[in-house]
């Protein structure tokens, strides 16, 4: 039933019910209170995982052994480029001369016709011998164009054509191995030169690319069948540029390590750990003056991972020093620093001792790993484990919490629809009992006033 706003009583019936149903509706609003509080609380957490996964993917940048070896390749001539593959890359230097660089076999014929449509084969196909392996080329146009055509289509042939204009109203063709090296030789097979187009004249000779090593009177032989050496040292990729002259200096390529690299990774790692902290506090911290407190104000297990992750710094190690001698300390507002100088210099000076520092590869327990990249991975893995991980239980215990509470909600909503139901029948009930009582009273007044 609507509202019947003054219709005999004169009152706003529906802002009577309006204001009954805001009492009714009380229990409700709180529980949305404590939806809105529980889904700030869960953000706070999640705000904090993501932080924690950071540090997790930084420090273990740093777990895997290979980061700390050689990993910048240089050069000492513009003849060869080097590059390094792995961050495994053997640390080293070693010299050689280019004395040849690859070359794909490529023969062009020495007679032309006067269009690229006129005929040069007769039969429907023809055979090429690619490297020893006899291939055969089926044809349907023996014009020029078809020809080129038909060998550019037939599949891993290893030979490709070109028709070109040696002069206005003259034109020839040349074949040309796909790929480089020794092995990329072709010729035709017993049945000859198929073409009307004159001999075939070599035009390059398929080469491997190849480094001299050593005395260069007897040296040894490096060869490619491109110009790029891989794993010439391992993880080591050298190109050959140009070949040089025998009075050039030789290449040296050296493979060092990357010492920057590593620093920056560091960096990464201690940054990493320094925004975990911070979202930390400002998640937990609590209310001060008008200014007020995080969403996870006094929650101790937060701050017990923000002193889970201190403590690997403040902990240090007891068989190779302090975390102090490779650059790292903490602040007195509980944030980590690092200087990058003072760790490259520690790097430099003894790279064991300072890789050593952060991994821990004589250890086979990862609980019991004292590196400091072992120990930051380590509380950032049991914080976000998906499922098992201490922020991974809080928040999936926060959204079951807050799936609760909308249930709770949702059945207040059935039952304020039937409360505000049976107020709006009970006071249309009043109207409709004010209007007969108005009747009557209308009818006695006319009875009493015709007896006078």
């Amino acid at each position: 039933m609507g509202s019947v706003d003054g219709l005999i009583s004169g009152m706003s019936t529906s802002s009577v019910i309006s204001g009954l149903m805001q009492v009714e509706a009380a229990p409700q609003t709180a529980l949305k209170a404590k939806v809105a509080t529980q889904q700030k609380v869960v953000t706070a957490y999640q705000g904090i995982n993501t932080k924690m996964k950071a540090l997790l993917t930084a420090s273990k940048a740093l777990v895997d052994p290979t980061a700390w070896k050689g990993g910048v390749a240089t050069s000492s001539s513009d003849a060869a480029t080097a590059t390094t593959t792995s961050s495994g890359a053997q640390s080293g230097a070693l010299s050689f001369r280019v004395n040849k660089l690859a070359a794909a076999h490529a023969v062009v014929f020495n007679s032309t016709v006067a269009a690229t449509t006129d005929t040069i084969m007769s039969g429907s196909s023809f055979q090429i011998d690619v490297n020893g392996t006899p291939k055969t080329v089926n044809v349907t146009d023996t014009s020029l164009k078809g020809v080129v055509d038909a060998i550019n289509k037939t599949s891993d042939l290893g030979v490709k054509a070109t028709a070109f204009q040696v002069s206005p109203g003259q034109y020839t063709m040349q074949l040309t191995s796909t790929t480089t090296g020794s092995a990329s030789t072709f010729d035709f097979t017993s049945g000859g030169n198929p073409f009307t187009l004159g001999a075939e004249q070599i035009v390059s000779t398929g080469a491997d690319a190849e480094l001299l090593v050593g005395d260069p009177a007897t040296p040894l032989k490096v060869t490619s069948s491109t110009n790029t050496f891989k794993d010439l040292m391992n993880g080591l990729t050298v190109t050959a540029t140009k070949v040089q002259q025998p009075t050039d200096p030789p290449v040296t390529v050296t493979v060092a390590r990357d010492n920057e690299g590593i620093a920056t990774k560091v960096q990464a790692m201690i940054d990493a750990a320094n925004q975990a902290l911070s979202e930390i506090s400002s998640q937990t911290k609590n209310k001060s003056g008008s200014v007020p407190g995080g969403p996870l104000a006094g929650n101790s297990i937060m701050s017990q991972v923000a002193s889970n992750v201190l403590n690997t710094v403040s902990g240090g190690t007891a068989s190779n020093g302090s975390y102090k001698d490779v650059g790292i300390e903490l602040t007195r507002d509980g944030q980590l620093t690092f200087d990058k100088a003072k760790f490259i210099a520690a790097l430099d000076a003894d790279p064991e001792k300072t890789q050593a520092l952060f991994i821990d590869t004589a250890q086979t327990d990862v609980t019991l790993k004292t590196g400091l990249a072992d120990k930051l991975s380590g509380v950032a893995d049991t914080a976000t484990q998906t499922n098992t991980g201490t922020l991974s239980r809080l928040i999936t215990s926060g959204n079951d919490a807050i799936t609760d509470l909308n249930h709770r909600v949702d059945d207040w909503d059935v039952r304020l629809q039937a409360r505000q139901a049976t107020l709006q029948k009970q006071f249309g009930a009043m109207e409709t009992a004010l209007g007969k009582l108005k009747n009557q009273g209308s009818w006695l007044s006319g009875q009493l006033a015709s007896l006078g």
